[in-house]
Parts: C-alpha cells; sequence; structure tokens
C-alpha cells in the first residue's frame, strides 16, 4: 500500500476545491484494507468524491480508486439476479453493465456520479426512488474484518450504519432480468430530468426536509446563484453547490452558514447538509 504525505486531492473531488489536502493511502488488494483499519480507528474513505468538500484534512484518508478486484453474478431464477459489486466502481459503469447485461433496477441513478459505495451508504437517489429492496447485503471491513450487513435506508441515509468509521468492500444487488433496450430506455428517461449543471460540482448541498424542497426554501431567500469566494449555489438550481473559479474550503463553510442562516431566519428551518464537510 502507497502513502503520499499531504497530497493535494483538488483533483479527486468532483467540485475541485483548491486547497484540500491529506495524508492519502492506496490499497491495492483488499489486504491492504483490512490492515489500514486494524491500523487506524478514525479516518474519511475517498472513492468517487462526488459528496465530499475538503479542507486540509486531519486524519488519514483511505483511497479505494486503484483496489483490484471484479464483479460477479448469480441466477437467482427466471426473473433476477444476484450481482456482487465492489464500491469503488463507478456509478457509469453500474449503469453500463446493466445495459449490456440487460438488468434492471439501478437506471433512477443516471447522471449521478459518484461510486456505488458511496450511493448505498448514503441511499442517494432522486425523489422517489431508493436503494431499498435493490440492495441485499453490504459487506463492511471494520478493525481489520470483513462482515455483511443487511442494510436498512431511510431518506439519504443507512439507518444502521456502524458508529465507527468502516469501509464498504462491496454489496450485493438484486437485479432485474430485462433487455439491453429496456434498460437503455429507462436510463435516458432519468437522464432527460436530471438538472443540467455547469462546472465543478459536488451536487445537492442540503437535503430536502421533510414535506419540503431545499432549493425552494433557498431560491426564496435569494440564494439562487449566490456565491462566497469562489464558492456558489447554481444559477440553474439553487441547491446545487459549484465551484465557480478557485474555490477554497471556507469558501463553501461561509456559503453553507449563509444558506442555513437566511433559511432558519425566513422559515424557521435548519437545513441538513447533503455534502460532506470534510477538514
Amino acid at each position: 500500500m502507497k502513502l503520499k504525505k499531504a497530497a493535494n486531492i483538488s483533483s479527486l473531488l468532483t467540485i475541485r476545491v483548491a486547497d484540500a489536502e491529506c495524508d492519502l493511502y492506496f490499497p491495492d488488494v483488499v489486504d491492504d484494507i483490512l490492515l489500514f483499519t486494524n491500523q487506524y480507528d478514525d479516518y474519511y474513505v475517498l472513492s468517487g468524491g462526488s459528496n465530499v468538500i475538503a479542507g486540509k484534512i486531519g486524519k488519514p484518508v483511505l483511497y479505494m480508486g486503484n483496489v483490484i478486484s471484479g464483479s460477479d453474478t448469480d441466477d437467482l431464477g427466471e426473473f433476477s439476479v444476484k450481482v456482487f459489486m465492489p464500491s469503488w466502481v463507478s456509478i457509469a459503469s453500474l449503469l453500463n453493465y446493466s445495459i449490456t447485461n440487460g438488468l434492471s433496477g439501478v437506471e433512477f441513478m443516471a447522471g449521478i456520479p459518484g461510486t456505488v459505495g458511496g450511493a448505498i451508504v448514503g441511499n442517494a437517489a432522486p425523489a422517489g426512488d431508493s436503494w431499498d429492496d435493490i440492495v441485499a447485503v453490504i459487506y463492511v471491513v471494520q478493525d481489520g474484518e470483513i462482515y455483511p450487513l443487511v442494510p436498512e435506508y431511510g431518506y439519504r441515509t443507512l439507518k444502521n450504519k456502524p458508529e465507527k468509521p468502516f469501509v464498504v468492500y462491496g454489496c450485493e444487488l438484486i437485479l432485474v432480468k430485462d433487455t439491453p433496450e429496456g434498460v437503455r430506455s429507462r436510463i435516458l428517461h432519468y437522464l432527460s430530468k436530471r438538472p443540467r449543471i455547469k462546472g465543478y460540482s459536488a451536487g445537492s448541498l442540503f437535503k430536502n426536509p421533510e414535506g419540503e424542497k431545499a432549493g425552494r426554501l433557498l431560491e426564496a431567500v435569494g440564494m439562487k446563484g449566490f456565491s462566497v469566494g469562489g464558492a456558489k449555489l447554481s444559477e440553474n438550481h439553487a441547491n446545487m453547490v459549484v465551484n465557480c473559479g478557485g474555490g477554497r474550503y471556507d469558501d463553501f463553510c461561509r456559503l453553507r452558514d449563509t444558506a442555513i442562516g437566511r433559511v432558519r431566519e425566513r422559515f424557521g428551518i435548519t437545513l441538513e447538509p447533503e455534502v460532506k464537510f470534510w477538514s
């Protein structure tokens, strides 16, 4: 396993925070992950970097982009299959896999960046969709051991997530047999509904409060297109956070805090970040 001290990880984050820095570990095989989790009990795990805004991070970061492993498929009968998918596989690659093999169930993720691991832990999905009933088992690495976890999902969360830091090694997905054409058609349908955001982005800055839309609240308090330094809320969607040029960690923190303060003052609602802030 390789280590790069004080590595600038801007290029590993979809929002490209200029001053993102950490001690970055590169596991090559699963045994490296086991050794890492046995050695450290406080760390972050980075893979697709699509839902992270980071500054100077004071704990080790495990980068999952170079691990060697593959998927595996078991036939469950006439209608469905069980697929083991490594956590570091990108959502785009998962969708290509589902088209190639004519397997339905994950089309709702079309146009959403990131990796399988991040998506299944954060229950990343458009409104009305969920990984519930798709993910049968999540394989978790913690304290040098791998164990299975049957997920319990809530809105944008894994409700039975381990309390201590952990690494997702992979998962078993239950997918439905279909045709490549049918899967491709549904993927295009979901893509047509995704907002078009220009530039580097981490997606939605805040979760939707119960019964409300964060984007509507933010637009109502004048946050659409609002910027702090290089951090900005998109002019196309008030809840989409973007880097409009050289954005630093403190810029994004001040943007977040300004948005929370304005919405709380106007509506009495405290927005909860969906993006993870690491420091």
